[in-house]
């Protein structure tokens, strides 16, 4: 299916048709964590780039050795995480080798993985790069619906390209699960994609500074509401998030509050019933987001995981 204006009718159709067949064919219920894949020697680690925690035992390890993956992929699968979505930057890139290291530890594990694709400053770039995923793909750990192998796309892609630049990018074959911020634009670009996601949700938990809880169930709902017909809904949670930092000026921040942010956000997103959920992020240290164990916060929200993971799984119908 490609995305040009010549074939939008046809990409409609399809995506009708796959909205049916997809659930049909078990797309089923998964929990997704975003990972980096881009640490190593002079890459990403202090005096590089500053970082908010510290990874456990203060190792600031290596992405492309292959006992960090397989580590940290143990890890996932006995908190009950099904699959991770890698951050990838294009051919040749760090995260493009971590992926190559990625797909065959995922396979011996059980676990999914797919690409996040972060940047493409034109429709013909971003072309070339699902060009080039699309023949990783075919490994048999790539998270797939039905028969189409699942790509995540950010939204600094749509920031670059506009909704009408993505029109123009030819798809090879991949189910898309494109961004959206709020119910509004899930409305307006559900036409491109065939599925959504939020990644940023920190500019909306930003704001609830009082009942945490109450704001994230309502606005989960109507979230998760919004999507509607989707072959698949998501649904994201994070355990928080500070990037000051990193960046100037006024940005959102989301503290921790001892592991009860996690867990209410948790809590909304199993309420709404989503058909997955989506973790920000297993590693993104440099933002504060990640669950993976930290001197700062031990394995708190990889033991909330495997409580919540169990819970929102084990009630699939």
């Amino acid at each position: 299916m490609s995305w040009t204006r010549r074939h939008a009718l046809a990409a409609g159709a399809a995506a009708m048709a796959l909205t049916g067949c997809a659930r049909a064919q078990g797309a089923g219920r998964r929990v997704l964590a975003f990972y980096y894949g881009w640490y190593g020697p002079q890459a990403h680690w202090p005096p590089a780039e500053p970082i908010l925690n510290q990874p456990l035992g203060g190792e600031l390890y290596d992405s492309l050795d292959p006992a960090v993956v397989a580590r940290q992929l143990d890890q996932m699968a006995e908190a009950g995480i099904t699959g991770l979505i890698a951050s990838w930057w294009g051919p040749g890139d760090r995260t493009d080798r971590n992926l190559d290291l990625l797909l065959p530890a995922a396979a011996e594990r059980g676990l999914k993985a797919t690409a996040y694709l972060e940047q493409a400053d034109t429709a013909a770039a971003a072309s070339r790069q699902l060009a080039a995923l699309y023949g990783k793909a075919r490994h048999p750990a790539w998270l797939r619906v039905g028969e189409r192998p699942v790509l995540f796309v950010f939204d600094r892609v749509l920031q670059t390209l506009g909704e009408e630049g993505w029109r123009r990018v030819a798809n090879p074959g991949f189910f898309i699960v494109g961004p959206a911020n709020d119910p509004e634009e899930v409305r307006r670009r559900a036409p491109l994609f065939d599925a959504l996601h939020i990644y940023s949700l920190t500019f909306k938990t930003d704001g609830w500074r009082w009942l945490l809880g109450f704001q994230a169930r309502r606005w989960m709902r109507r979230w998760v509401e919004a999507q509607g017909d989707a072959a698949v809904t998501t649904a994201t949670v994070l355990p928080g998030f500070d990037d000051r930092h990193l960046r100037a000026g006024d940005r959102p921040v989301t503290p921790r509050r001892n592991g009860e942010t996690y867990d209410e956000l948790w809590q909304a997103a199993v309420a709404a019933q989503p058909d997955w959920v989506l973790i920000n992020s297993w590693n993104e240290w440099h933002e504060g987001s990640e669950i993976e164990p930290s001197d700062e916060n031990g394995a708190r929200e990889l033991n909330a995981t495997r409580a919540w993971t169990q819970r929102f799984l084990g009630s699939q119908s």
